[in-house]
């Protein structure tokens, strides 16, 4: 079996080519559904959390990519309009040079398939078909469309 590291570069390299952004809830949302819909288990555990699915083993995966220098972030100030105020960060990921993808053909369209996506479509579908996941959740209801 390929290791985590080796279906995150693949992901980025995908995302690369597609001129995708990728954050880190797209990550997420993507290995989560990469287990479960594709049946592939890295024993991520993912867990219930406050924006769906999650899984620290995986954010520690790309926190050693970006400590490697495999993975650049790209991070945008979160400005308050009214006070000018930076509040928070935005933080996108792209590979940093060009790496040998080391997964199959269905494995890189299924990441093309999502990776173009919205990052609220990918959202919606999560909290729609995976219930269990969103108790937590705190945009559950403005995602899906209804209080």
């Amino acid at each position: 079996m390929d290791s985590v590291e080796d279906y995150l570069i693949a992901l980025l390299k995908v995302a690369k080519e597609e001129k995708a952004e990728v954050n880190a809830t797209k990550i997420q949302k993507i290995f989560f559904l990469l287990e479960r819909e594709k049946g592939i288990n890295f024993n991520l555990d993912f867990r219930p959390w406050l924006y769906g699915p999650y899984s620290k083993k995986l954010n520690d995966v790309l926190n050693m990519l970006i400590q490697k220098g495999i993975v650049k972030v790209i991070e945008e100030d979160i400005v308050d309009p009214f006070t000018n105020f930076v509040i928070g960060h935005y933080r996108t990921y792209e590979l940093n040079g060009n790496y040998e993808v080391k997964v199959g053909s269905d494995i890189l369209d299924f990441f093309r398939q999502w990776i173009v996506k919205d990052r609220r479509e990918i959202l919606k579908y999560v909290y729609s078909k995976y219930t269990e996941f969103t108790d937590l959740e705190k945009i559950r209801e403005e995602v899906l469309g209804h209080k």
